[in-house]
């Protein structure tokens, strides 16, 4: 089977601001590092400075979009302060995406929050939406004339659980209240936000279109130990994590198509109240280097339960970091293949973007994980293509894909 992809798909790869610009000093994230002792992001891979140089080689691979994002806390260094220099800053960013013949799509929120922000209550405060309603008005009216496809929020659910469960990312919480309080402040914060950008394309000839991301993964029952448990536990993860979002946000109609990311299968064992996940090597997927487990058959039972929604699907993130650099391509290829195979069965996909274009900063992972297109060597900023991006260019000029 031959699936020729839509004249106007988008074949691209995603960044974060925080993740590759380098010199964020204003972040939430900068002052937990050090309060954490953990890796720190510092120049990250300097993409701050060296963008133009970073969108010429996603050029040279043949990609014809890129997914970016805005860092509040570069813009907003206070509660008072809009850095005009900043958003400039960002339009230059934008007018190079363009000449580069990259249709840009923007986030507006990646994890990271400015200091002022967090030291108010972060989202657990309920003043929390009106400090982010000013910033989306903002960027929206500054990027209006040049972007016409927004990503509001980043997996708000990985930053909750992460932030105000297991407590790993700032705010650090443990705190199953204050994770409801901050959950149903973004969801406020999105649903507002989304009529305002509406409102303010309305002067323009635009219709821009609108969503969030959201990570969703594959659960599965630990076939050790107690296997009842552990599949209650997978049941239980995967109603917590994965669609009902989607599901409320639909019937709210505020969103115009879907972003997905996708990375990984899991394996669950039972733990009050959430479970956790297995990463034993008992288990029979291939793992990378982070030991997520490979699931491109999930990659597709994940795509055709989205076609319940009606609505456009954009592959905003999927990607893997390996140690073996043949394994990129086994991964680039296979879930290919099985996104081709959604598109024949009926799948609206009109996008498709790896995580991540350039090597970066990984979190809590620090520098451990490699998910780039493009090789970074930290010590020299120097940049690689890495052989699977070459593969992946081809595919995206050709813009078919032969499915066996």
């Amino acid at each position: 089977m031959d699936i020729k992809f839509t004249d106007s798909f988008l074949w691209g790869a995603a960044i974060s601001s925080y993740q590759c610009e380098g010199g964020n000093f204003n972040a939430d994230w900068f002052t937990w590092e050090k309060k954490q002792g953990l890796e720190e992001a510092l120049l990250a891979c300097d993409h701050y400075n060296l963008f133009n140089n970073d969108f010429e080689l996603a050029k040279k691979i043949n990609l014809n979009s890129l997914r970016i994002s805005i860092e509040w806390s570069r813009i907003c260094p206070d509660q008072y302060t809009f850095l005009e220099e900043e958003i400039e800053h960002y339009l230059r960013v934008i007018d190079s995406l363009i000449k580069n013949n990259l249709k840009p799509v923007v986030t507006l929120h990646h994890f990271t929050n400015p200091i002022w922000f967090a030291d108010k209550g972060g989202w657990s405060d309920h003043k929390s939406i009106d400090y982010f309603i000013i910033y989306l008005r903002k960027i929206t009216e500054a990027l209006k004339g040049k972007v016409d496809t927004w990503l509001i929020f980043n997996e708000p659910l990985v930053y909750i659980y992460n932030g105000y469960i297991h407590g790993i990312w700032p705010p650090g919480e443990k705190s199953i209240k204050l994770a409801v309080k901050a959950l149903n402040n973004i969801i406020k914060a999105y649903m507002i936000g989304y009529k305002e950008i509406k409102i303010i394309y309305k002067d323009t000839l635009v219709i821009p279109n609108i969503s969030l991301t959201k990570n969703v993964r594959v659960f599965s029952g630990c076939d050790k130990g107690n296997f009842g448990l552990n599949s209650f536990a997978a049941f239980i993860r995967s109603n917590c994590f994965n669609f009902w979002l989607f599901d409320y946000l639909n019937k709210k109609k505020c969103l115009d198509f879907i972003g997905l990311n996708f990375y990984c299968k899991e394996y669950t064992k039972f733990q009050f109240p959430f479970g956790r996940e297995c990463k034993n090597q008992h288990h029979k997927e291939r793992q990378n280097s982070l030991d997520w487990f490979i699931s491109p058959q999930g990659f597709y039972d994940v795509l055709i339960k989205l076609k319940k929604y009606k609505l456009p699907v954009i592959v905003m993130e999927n990607g893997t970091s390996e140690s073996d650099e043949s394994y990129y391509e086994e991964y680039l290829t296979k879930h290919l293949k099985s996104l081709a195979q959604a598109i024949n069965d009926g799948v609206d996909v009109v996008g498709y973007f790896w995580w991540s274009l350039l090597d970066n900063f990984e979190w809590d992972q620090g520098r451990k994980g490699r998910f780039g297109l493009i090789e970074v060597d930290y010590n020299t900023m120097k940049r690689k293509i890495r052989p699977f991006a070459n593969i992946y260019g081809k595919i995206c000029i050709q813009n078919r894909l032969s499915v066996k």
